[in-house]
C-alpha cells in the first residue's frame, strides 16, 4: 500500500521539538554553572578572583573558537549527527568530573567541556537547518523556536543554580548539570532516526534547488560573520558596562505611574531576559503571517543593528543628562534593555538562520563555526573596550557603541540587494543571483569604494603623525580619523576578508 504524503510542517515538528529540548538541556547545564564559576573556583580550589575571571574568559573564548575545528570535523569526518552526539556526551562527562569535586579534575573537566562545546554547537545548528529543508520562512521559524528554547533553559538554570548552591552545595549543582546533559544525550540517541531522515531530505532538496557552493555563498558567510562581531560586542555590554552603570549611576528605585519600586543591577539583568522571552512568542506569531511584503531576513537584521545603535544612543544621552558623574532614573536603562532585547531577537536567531541557508552544503558546520568565532572576537573586544570605562565619560563610551552598531547596519544595507538575491528560493532566480553579478561586484566595481574607505582612514591619521602641522589641524584630523574607523572600518574589514576568501576558492576565478 502506498503511504500518504506527510505535510512538511508535520514532518519537521518532532525533530524540531527534539532539538529544542536538547538545546534547553545544554543551556540549563552550562548556565547553571557559569554565573557561579568564579565563586566556585575561589571556595573549592583557592583561586583568587582575578585569576578565576581570566580562567572563565579563556574557557568561554576557547569554547566559541573551537567551533572552527569542530565544524571542520563535523563536515569532513564525523558528520553533523555524530559530532553533535559526541559533543553532548563530552559535556556530560565534563560536568560529571566537576560533580566529583576533586581538585585534580578541574582542568581535565574544563578541557573536556571546551571540546564538547566545539563539537556540539556547529552540529546542532546544522541539524536545525536540516529540519527546515529549503523553505526560507520555515528556517527562520525553526531558529526562532530554537532561540526561545535556549532562553527558557537559561531562565530555569539561573533559578536552579542559585537554589542548588544555597541548599545543597557545589556537588549537587554539578550533579544537576550532569543530569541535564545526560538527558540531552538520551534525546539525541532516541532521535537519530528522525534526524537521519531530515538530513537525507535536506540533501535531496539542496540537490534539487542546485544551490551554488562557490565563492559567492562563502563570501556572504564571511561578511555576515564579520559583521556579527559588532553584535557580540554590544550584546556583551548587558553583563559588563550596563551592569556597572546600573550599580553606580542609576537610582536604586524606579517610579512608574506613581508607584515606586526598589530596583538593582540584578533586576535589570533579569529584565533583559524576560523581555526577550516575551518578545519571541510575539515575533513568532507575527512571523507566521504570510504577507506579500514581508521584510527579508537581511532587512530585519539591519533594523536590529539600528535598534542597538538607538539603545546606546539613549544611554549616551543618559550620561549627558547626569549619568556621567551622578545617578539618573532607571527608566533610561529600561528603554535601553527594550531596544537591546528587540535587537537580539532580530539578530541572533535570524543571523544563524541566514548563515546556514547561504553556507555551501559541504561547509555548513564550518560556517556556523565562523559565526561563533565572531562571538569570541566580539567578547574579546568587549573586554578591551571595558578598559576605557574609567578613562572615558560614560556618554562617550556608549556613543562609540552606538556608532559601531550604526556602521554595521550601513555595511549590511550596502550589500542588502546582493544578499537578498542569494536567498531567493526559486532555483532560477538563485542561479542568476549567485553567479556573475556577485563575483563581478566583489572585484572591479568594489575597487573604488574600498579605496575611498581606506583613504578616509589613512589620510587623517597621516596628518595626525605629521608633527610640523598645527595642533588644531592634528586634533581635527584625529577626530576625523576616529570617525572614519568607526564607520568605514567594518565595511573595509568585511570586504577584505570576503576577497581573501574568494581568492582562495577556485570557483572564484
Amino acid at each position: 500500500m502506498k503511504s500518504s504524503p506527510v505535510h512538511p510542517s508535520v514532518s519537521r515538528r518532532w525533530p524540531l521539538a527534539l532539538l529544542c529540548a536538547v538545546q534547553s538541556c545544554e543551556r540549563f547545564a552550562f548556565l547553571a554553572m557559569l554565573p557561579l564559576f568564579v565563586l566556585y573556583a575561589q571556595e573549592r580550589h583557592g583561586i583568587a578572583a582575578p585569576q578565576a575571571l581570566l580562567i572563565l574568559a579563556l574557557f568561554q573564548a576557547l569554547s566559541y573558537l573551537g567551533g572552527l575545528p569542530g565544524g571542520w570535523l563535523a563536515d569532513r569526518v564525523l558528520g553533523t549527527r555524530k559530532a553533535t552526539l559526541l559533543g553532548a556526551g563530552l559535556l556530560a562527562c565534563g560536568y560529571g568530573l566537576l560533580a566529583l569535586d576533586r581538585a585534580e579534575l578541574l582542568w581535565p573537566a574544563l578541557l573536556t567541556m571546551v571540546v564538547g562545546h566545539s563539537a556540539f554547537r556547529p552540529g546542532l545548528h546544522v541539524l536545525l537547518a536540516h529540519v527546515a529543508d529549503a523553505d526560507q520562512q520555515a528556517r527562520e521559524r525553526v531558529f526562532l523556536w530554537h532561540y526561545l528554547a535556549a532562553n527558557l533553559g537559561y531562565a530555569a538554570s539561573a533559578l536552579f543554580g542559585e537554589w542548588a548552591h544555597a541548599l545543597a552545595g557545589w556537588r549537587w549543582l554539578f550533579c544537576g548539570a550532569t543530569a541535564a546533559s545526560v538527558v540531552a544525550v538520551v534525546l539525541m540517541v532516541a532521535g537519530l532516526p528522525w534526524l537521519r531522515a531530515q538530513a537525507t531530505r535536506a540533501v535531496d532538496d539542496s540537490a534539487a534547488s542546485s544551490r551554488s557552493s562557490g565563492a559567492a555563498n562563502m563570501t556572504a558567510v564571511w561578511l555576515l560573520s564579520g559583521v556579527a562581531v559588532i553584535f557580540w560586542l554590544t550584546a556583551q555590554q548587558a553583563g559588563s558596562s550596563l551592569t556597572v552603570f546600573a550599580t553606580m549611576n542609576t537610582m536604586p528605585s524606579l517610579t512608574l505611574l506613581g508607584y515606586t519600586t526598589p530596583i538593582g543591577p540584578g533586576h535589570f539583568a533579569s529584565l533583559h531576559g524576560l523581555i526577550v522571552l516575551a518578545m519571541l512568542p510575539a515575533f513568532l506569531a507575527l512571523h507566521g503571517r504570510s504577507t506579500k511584503r514581508r521584510p527579508s531576513a537581511i532587512t530585519l537584521m539591519i533594523w536590529g543593528y539600528v535598534a542597538t545603535a538607538g539603545a546606546f544612543a539613549l544611554m549616551a544621552l543618559a550620561g549627558l543628562r547626569g549619568g556621567d558623574l551622578g545617578r539618573v532614573s532607571g527608566a533610561w536603562l529600561v528603554g535601553c534593555y527594550l531596544l537591546l532585547s528587540l535587537a537580539e531577537v532580530l539578530l541572533a536567531p535570524l543571523g544563524v538562520s541566514l548563515l546556514t541557508q547561504l553556507a555551501p552544503k559541504h561547509k555548513a558546520a564550518q560556517a556556523v563555526g565562523l559565526w561563533f568565532a565572531g562571538s569570541a572576537i566580539g567578547n574579546g573586544l568587549a573586554g578591551v573596550l571595558g578598559l576605557c570605562w574609567n578613562r572615558w565619560p560614560h556618554h562617550r563610551y556608549f556613543a562609540a557603541l552606538a556608532l559601531v552598531s550604526l556602521a554595521a547596519a550601513i555595511v549590511l544595507w550596502l550589500r542588502r540587494v546582493l544578499l537578498d538575491g542569494l536567498t531567493v528560493v526559486d532555483a532560477n532566480a538563485r542561479s542568476q543571483a549567485t553567479t556573475q553579478p556577485w563575483l563581478a561586484d566583489t572585484k572591479e566595481p568594489l575597487t573604488a569604494p574600498l579605496s575611498l574607505a581606506a583613504l578616509s582612514i589613512v589620510l587623517p591619521l597621516t596628518l595626525v603623525i605629521a608633527t610640523g602641522l598645527p595642533l588644531l589641524v592634528r586634533a581635527v584630523s584625529a577626530i576625523g580619523g576616529g570617525l572614519a574607523i568607526l564607520f568605514c572600518g567594518p565595511y573595509l574589514c568585511s570586504h577584505v576578508l570576503a576577497l581573501w576568501a574568494s581568492s582562495g576558492n577556485p570557483a572564484a576565478s
